[in-house]
């Protein structure tokens, strides 16, 4: 039962384990300053000086809740990471941020103990940067690749916050601690219980499949088993014992439906497989059914309408024959079909935009206005990162560009680096009318939407906000790839180059061959959404 759907389970939480989710989520109250007043409380009177994860400490003589949320601390601490802003608050070290676990643990050397309180700010440049020197003989490459790629802004107001491991924004769920735990019940992923949650029938229909699956129907002959019944025949033909296949196959009255309704490709093996193995192909058979919808689901259907009837017949002694089922079927399969049909198309005209070809290509900004174009690049979802950009007038005259070199991150963090940097440069050039373009949708859409400061990114996506909010007037606009080649072809470029970023008072020799196309309005054709 407690076993997860896809393994052959019910899907029932067990409640030992669905408790301490809870009681997690009580705990991460605590520990990220939740302002609720019951948190407030606990903290004023058991918390003292301790924040974060360390507030969960057992302590003698306190109260059941306090005592209650101590039991899943092993799980808070766990799942719990500092998000840097100012970098005041976290510990270099010891702290978990960068990574899911503290560098000290890392670390390829001994730590001294004089700087094992260093906080993240004290390693940090304002003009610069990392101070990498002093922390790279102690830390694998790799690690230190990592470090570089997270922006500490000692100029915002915001302290750095606690954040939920497990979540990609960095709230908290109580699914993702349960999830966590270990689970003793824990089997293998099979794709017929995948199949059979996800028939399009009503829910008991899946039930009743699952429990059929599970071979736990209630027949006479394991109610007989149970010394339920002394006859374990079935209650229809009175002629062989009642299985699950004699019940939804074999039964004469079953046998002469499913002869009228089967395919001509099932009529071959479609009585002389064994139960396991005619449930198994009959519920994973996505070919077209009797009526509209997928043989599987329709299968299950007709299992149900034989299952039900009979039970009706033995406990409520109603008349169950041949004609009378054959005619309750059709008229539930056409209701099911003419409710499926409506869904589906419902459901197709919501999943397909409308596509168009259309000339994409690069263009010059309005007089008076200059343009930014910025890209990112990685190796990987999650590798070596980097970012370029260039800066052009209303003439497609080369203003400025920049190539950076960043460190190990994900893809958005290369954009929102690009974005960064490209912002700062044009800042610093005195520029008051800007077009930034980027082809990263999703680099628009954080930086339009409202922010949740436990975001992972938040940091930087604030930083960004922050130049934009200076007097100036800047506008962010998506483009295509066809219409950035020219950032594109930088922050590719940027990854010869050393950790740091590069401005280019010129462009680089290889770059003319995409300026002049450019300058030239070249476009290219795509499949645009209209």
């Amino acid at each position: 039962m407690t076993r997860p759907r896809d393994q052959g389970g019910a899907g029932v939480r067990p409640t030992r384990r669905t408790n301490l989710a809870m009681l997690a989520k009580g705990g991460w109250k605590l520990a990220s300053n939740d302002n609720t007043l019951w948190a407030q409380v606990l903290r004023g009177k058991y918390g003292k000086e301790r924040t974060g994860p360390s507030i969960l400490k057992r302590i003698k003589g306190s109260s059941f809740s306090w005592q209650s949320f101590y039991h899943a601390a092993d799980i808070v601490r766990k799942n719990c990471a500092m998000n840097v802003s100012n970098g005041r608050r976290t510990k270099f070290w010891t702290d978990c941020w960068v990574l899911q676990v503290p560098l000290i643990n890392l670390a390829v050397a001994e730590i001294p103990m004089e700087i094992r309180e260093w906080r993240v700010i004290d390693l940090w440049d304002p003009d610069q940067g990392w101070k990498v020197t002093e922390f790279e003989h102690l830390l694998p490459q790799a690690t230190v690749d990592s470090i570089r790629s997270v922006l500490v802004d000692p100029m915002s107001t915001e302290d750095d916050t606690l954040i939920w491991k497990e979540s990609s924004n960095g709230t908290f769920t109580t699914k993702s601690p349960y999830k966590s735990m270990d689970n003793p019940e824990q089997g293998y992923p099979d794709a017929l219980w995948k199949k059979i949650w996800r028939l399009n029938t009503p829910e008991r229909v899946r039930t009743f499949i699952w429990i059929a699956a599970k071979g736990c129907l209630a027949t006479n002959s394991v109610r007989k088993y149970r010394h339920l019944t002394e006859d374990g025949k079935c209650s229809l033909c009175n002629e062989v014992e009642e299985t699950n296949l004699h019940c939804l196959r074999d039964c004469r009255i079953a046998r002469t439906v499913w002869n009228r309704l089967i395919p001509s490709n099932r009529r071959p093996t479609f009585f002389i497989d064994d139960y396991d193995e005619w449930l198994r192909s009959n519920i994973r058979d996505d070919s077209e059914g009797a009526w509209t919808g997928d043989w599987g689901s329709f299968f299950s259907l007709v299992a149900w309408y034989l299952w039900k009837p009979r039970n009706e017949h033995i406990f409520q002694g109603k008349v169950m024959t041949t004609s009378t089922l054959f005619n309750y079927i059709s008229i539930k399969g056409n209701e099911w079909a003419k409710t499926w049909t409506a869904a589906s198309l419902q459901l197709d005209v919501t999943q397909k935009p409308h596509r168009a070809e259309e000339l994409i290509g690069w263009k010059p900004p309005r007089a008076g206005w200059i343009k930014l174009n910025t890209d990112g690049a990685a190796q990987g979802n999650h590798g070596l990162i980097s970012a370029g950009g260039a800066l052009r007038d209303v003439n497609g005259d080369w203003i400025a560009g920049f190539c950076s070199k960043i460190g190990t991150g994900t893809a958005i963090e290369a954009e929102l680096w690009g974005i960064y940097k490209g912002i700062d440069l044009a800042w610093n050039k005195e520029i008051k009318f800007l077009i930034i373009e980027t082809d990263s949708q999703l680099a628009l859409d954080l930086l339009n939407k409202r922010m949740n400061p436990t975001h992972p990114l938040a940091t930087l996506l604030r930083a960004i906000r922050r130049l934009i909010a200076q007097e100036w007037v800047v506008q962010l606009v998506h483009t295509y790839r066809e219409g950035n080649r020219v950032a594109d072809w930088l922050s590719k470029h940027s990854l010869v180059y050393p950790f740091r970023t590069f401005e280019l008072l010129n462009p680089p020799p290889e770059l003319q061959k995409i300026l002049l196309e450019d300058l030239r309005g070249i476009s290219f054709l795509r499949q645009v959404v209209v």
